[in-house]
């Protein structure tokens, strides 16, 4: 029935309509020699625009930028122009000073950029780091600093509601066989297929195909112009969705597309044997030219500004990862089909986002990592993550709870060991033994560099007899562990001691239940444990905290309703506060650094039967509309005491004309100056409530300043200016970011770079 369902979906938008066809009718000449489509149907090819002939044998130069001309040249897109010594359409660059084209109407910088990502001609600094080749580290700067809170991310999957990367295909679903003929959406024949090392087939059969899905049953995506790029040939189509195809080249296709709860589909019909398709990248509106240099969306690193540390638990899938035994090579690579899957997302995007954002990483190694791997991982981290954060390092993820694999797997090795007779007290045993194994690795690999590594040891927070035990056994082996790491939830007993009444409650009895709740046993937990970190010398660390109000299976609609919006009540924003703020009182006021940072769980997810564990509901959210966000938010500001949400000046530097954002006292405003910093006339103001204004670039084609506005709470606003009638425009956040990545943006100068347009103005 449930497959009967979706495939009548599939029909109602689109999908799935050559399934019904008992077998290929035609194939179709020289296979359009893989320039075109080819209709099963008619034998018919449709060659792909800048091909032509019949069999699409015709080759303008296009490559994928262009449509042919009368004399099977090409009419190059903007960015390109026509080559007549290559005969295709190349790079349209004009580079100063000997600097190359790195993009289509983007040059390189002339001094490579030490701790940042270099566009056209200038570095963008990672969070923190300043000057022409962010090579200076101000931490006064980072937005994050001095903040003892850290966040689990969420994890890669084509459902996920938390979107992290530009290209949504890196969140996309595993690949389902179907076949010609067969109704089904899976024929489960993946093992008759010959698989790439990245995951793309070698070869397809001629009656099989192959179709993953990504942003599926989310209600909040960016609506607009999606690119789709693949490198080598094959033959792809479009799934589940009502779409406006605008440009059908090789390798490159627009499509114009609103994306509904049914997500994307993309099923490869065909791929050449001789080059089979592989990388195939579908790009958010907008993101085209910067995707593969700046490869995470703004919305999901906006969200992420002040947490001082990641917790890629679930990023990794360390929760039945796969395989087992796991050896680095198979791990994954950032050149694989998705970045989804139980073997987890690429280590480089760990890294690179820790370094983008100036948050110290968390690594969980996979249960059943070899030494080889754990060397070689530790190894990685070393030479690539920026030298001012310190490194996480923790073995699995909760090894003492029975719904995971990690659990069974330590019980299982445990006992083969010999190390106790006793199940459970194998699984301890096998985890202690694993752990200390692992953070030896770790420290041989940092040496002298030890200092940075923090080794959390971890076990179950809730029965403290059953840790107390699994610490006994330790011995001395806990001097070389860094941290105890526990868990600080607060269910409120709703769920259980208050089920029968929860359904009728008010939010003015829930909000007294669970305060009493975090006053008397979340307090008593943090107490005792703090205690026990103490008396082995070790800093307390929270691993997972926050809220826990979820029902236990059965589920009921009405209960499940009832969670949700207690989790979306401005109570949630009072509790949570209280939560943070005994954890200051208890462990951040008495500990020394890396003592008492705080892991929220989670960073985004989806509200559902299973738990409302995000801050946020999805990527992209009104942060003032999240009262879990402002309570983070507030917490971070009471404890940081940094005020530096934003920089205080930001310039757009166009040579006889610069615009820019600053504060004059303690109000902000932008404004445009035609003297090199002289004089600056102002635009109007904007509401009080924003304390800084950022200048993030000016579109010269539409006479275009980008301006975000930064409430001290972290809530952002968007606007843009046309300068020939200075008004503030309001814009989406999702607009606002597809029309800032436009190639046509000048972007602002590095952090920390005037250009002596300064003057009169405190920028330091």
């Amino acid at each position: 029935m449930r497959q009967l369902l979706v495939l009548f979906l599939m029909c109602l938008t689109g999908g799935l309509p050559w399934l019904s066809i008992a077998q290929r009718l035609h194939h179709c000449p020289n296979d359009c020699h893989w320039n075109g489509h080819c209709n099963p149907h008619s034998g018919l090819c449709t060659c792909y625009d800048g091909f032509y002939n019949k069999d699409c044998s015709g080759d303008c130069g296009c490559g994928g930028h262009g449509v042919c001309k009368a004399d099977h040249t090409c009419q190059c897109d903007e960015g390109w122009k026509w080559s007549v010594l290559d005969r295709k359409c190349v790079w349209d660059c004009q580079c100063p000073n000997g600097q190359s084209c790195m993009a289509p109407s983007v040059c390189s910088c002339s001094r490579a950029c030490q701790y940042g990502t270099c566009w056209d001609g200038q570095c963008e600094c990672w969070e923190g780091y300043t000057g022409e080749t962010c090579g200076l580290l101000n931490t006064n700067t980072m937005s994050n600093r001095n903040s003892s809170l850290g966040v689990n991310l969420g994890g890669l999957t084509y459902y996920s509601s938390e979107i992290k990367f530009v290209d949504v295909a890196k969140e996309s679903s595993n690949w389902v066989t179907q076949r010609w003929g067969n109704h089904s959406w899976d024929t489960h024949e993946h093992a008759t297929i010959n698989m790439r090392s990245d995951g793309y087939p070698a070869s397809l059969p001629d009656d099989l195909a192959l179709e993953k899905l990504m942003l599926r049953s989310l209600s909040h995506t960016p609506t607009g112009v999606y690119t789709i790029l693949y490198d080598g040939e094959g033959d792809i189509e479009l799934n589940l969705v009502h779409y406006q195809k605008i440009y059908s080249g090789k390798g490159r296709i627009l499509i114009n597309v609103t994306i509904g709860q049914s997500g994307l589909g993309i099923r490869l019909l065909r791929t050449n044997p001789a080059n089979p398709l592989h990388n195939l990248r579908v790009i958010l509106p907008g993101f085209e030219a910067r995707h593969e240099q700046f490869p995470f969306y703004p919305l999901f690193l906006e969200s992420l500004a002040r947490y001082s540390e990641f917790r890629y638990m679930d990023f990794l899938h360390t929760n039945a990862h796969t395989p087992e035994p796991t050896t680095w090579k198979a791990r994954k690579t950032t050149a694989d089909h998705t970045q989804g899957g139980s073997d987890g997302g690429a280590l480089e995007y760990a890294i690179l986002l820790s370094n983008q954002m100036g948050a110290s990483p968390w690594f969980n190694m996979p249960h059943a990592a070899d030494d080889d791997f754990i060397m070689k991982f530790a190894t990685q981290v070393k030479q690539s993550l920026r030298p001012d954060l310190r490194v996480y390092v923790e073995y699995s993820n909760e090894v003492w709870n029975g719904i995971f694999r990690q659990n069974h797997y330590a019980t299982e090795k445990g006992l083969s060991l010999g190390l106790d007779t006793a199940a459970w007290k194998a699984g301890f045993k096998y985890y202690n033994k694993r752990s200390h194994e692992m953070g030896q690795i770790w420290k041989s690999v940092y040496g002298a560099s030890f200092d940075k590594l923090v080794l959390p040891w971890a076990w179950q927070t809730g029965y403290e007899e059953y840790t107390r035990q699994a610490l006994e056994d330790l011995g001395t082996r806990v001097h070389d562990f860094t941290a105890l790491a526990i868990t600080g939830y607060f269910t409120c007993d709703l769920t259980s001691k208050y089920m029968s009444s929860v359904r009728t409650m008010s939010y003015d009895e829930v909000l007294s239940i669970c305060t009493d709740y975090i006053q008397n046993k979340t307090r008593s937990s943090f107490s005792h444990y703090m205690g026990v970190a103490k008396d082995h010398d070790l800093h307390l660390l929270m691993y997972e905290g926050g809220q826990h109000i979820v029902e236990k299976a059965p589920y009921h609609t009405d209960v499940t309703s009832k969670l949700t919006n207690i989790n979306r009540n401005v109570i949630m924003e009072t509790l949570n506060s209280n939560l943070l703020n005994i954890w200051n009182e208890i462990v951040i006021k008495h500990s020394t650094s890396p003592g008492g940072l705080f892991n929220y769980f989670a960073s985004c997810g989806k509200y559902s039967q299973y738990g409302s564990w995000g801050i946020l509901e999805y990527t992209g959210q009104p942060f003032s509309t999240v009262p879990k966000y402002r309570a983070v938010q507030a917490f971070i500001t009471s404890q940081s005491l940094n005020t530096e949400v934003a920089p205080k000046c930001s310039f757009v530097d166009l040579g006889n004309i610069s615009y820019g954002c600053f504060l004059v006292g303690n109000r902000a405003y932008c404004g445009s100056s035609t003297d090199r910093g002289q004089n600056w006339s102002s635009f109007q103001s904007i509401h009080d409530s924003v304390s800084r204004l950022v200048a993030d670039g000016f579109n010269s084609a539409s006479n275009t300043l980008f301006v975000r506005g930064v409430h001290p709470n972290m809530t952002f606003y968007y606007y843009t200016i046309n300068i020939h009638n200075p008004r503030y425009t309001v814009e989406t956040n999702f607009d606002y970011y597809e029309k800032l990545s436009d190639v046509k943006v000048i972007r602002r100068l590095p952090n920390g770079v005037f250009k002596s347009l300064n003057l009169h103005l405190n920028c330091q």
